[in-house]
């Protein structure tokens, strides 16, 4: 098994760290530049609803993405201090307009359903949440 982590404060500023990180770490096990490209796609809109919603940019806040590669199976944690959002309450299209604005609003959730195979999301003690995405990834060479 492989596995990487890496702890960031809730601003936006760390985006380009987190892609960074996504792609160094996942590039020898992820065969497809595209599929490596969709992953991260997902990841970073995991961490910046993250960021942005649920721990309103506040650096001071601490989160954590874990990777985890168990053979063919790609196992995505972010441990996050802010309370869980339902991801599931979100309906499977996107909006045009989010309620009583005119911004779009639900695309990071959809973009993540569409490219990640499962994600759960669960209330830990204390009121913080863990997001946990799941991708099966191709078998190289019939392994």
């Amino acid at each position: 098994m492989s596995k990487a982590s890496l702890s960031f404060g809730a601003s936006t500023e760390n985006l380009p760290i987190i892609r960074h990180f996504v792609q160094t770490h996942l590039r020898a096990k992820v065969p497809s530049s595209v599929l490596l490209n969709q992953i991260t796609v997902a990841v970073e809109e995991l961490c910046a609803n993250s960021i942005l919603h649920g721990n309103a940019e506040n650096p001071q806040k601490e989160l954590r993405l874990e990777l985890h590669v168990q053979k063919h199976t790609l196992h995505i944690y972010l441990y996050d201090p802010a309370p869980p959002y339902d991801l599931h309450a979100y309906p499977s299209e996107p909006t045009l307009l989010r309620a009583g604005t005119n911004r779009p609003g639900g695309f990071g959730i959809y973009l993540i359903r569409r490219l990640i195979d499962r994600i759960d999301v669960r209330k830990c003690k204390g009121g913080s949440s863990v997001y946990h995405m799941v991708k099966q990834l191709p078998h190289e060479g019939g392994s």
